[in-house]
């Protein structure tokens, strides 16, 4: 495919302009590697700065928030899976994320987001 020349330096320009800045980015992969968690241990990890984050995150569709007791928790959508060419399953996503960035994320029991995951669990039944 051939670009008029005319067009090119404002294509290039807009071809190099990442999806996202660093800050954004870094919340958005400790949300789709913790999914489901809630948005008060998000803010925990990732700082004050991660309230701004999860809205600029949910205003492109990235994430999705179900709102439980004080808290939201925060999962990704189909729309950050096909975006990013990952399975829709969390579980699938999850494994296909670490595998990729070669981390290890355990969960604890009894932690704020096992907890959170089944309430979720709970509330879909």
């Amino acid at each position: 495919m051939q670009l008029k020349g005319e067009f090119a330096r404002s294509v290039r320009r807009l071809a190099s302009r990442p999806l996202l800045t660093p800050g954004p980015l870094r919340t958005l992969s400790f949300i789709a590697l913790r999914q489901p968690v809630p948005q008060s241990h998000v803010v925990r990890v990732r700082g004050k700065l991660a309230y701004g984050h999860v809205k600029q995150l949910r205003d492109m569709d990235l994430i999705t928030d179900d709102r439980v007791g004080r808290t939201r928790i925060l999962k990704t959508t189909s729309t950050f899976a096909d975006y990013f060419n990952l399975p829709h399953d969390t579980a699938a996503m999850k494994r296909e994320i670490k595998n990729v960035l070669d981390v290890k994320v355990e969960v604890p029991e009894g932690s704020e987001q096992a907890d959170a995951a089944q309430a979720v669990e709970k509330g879909s039944e």
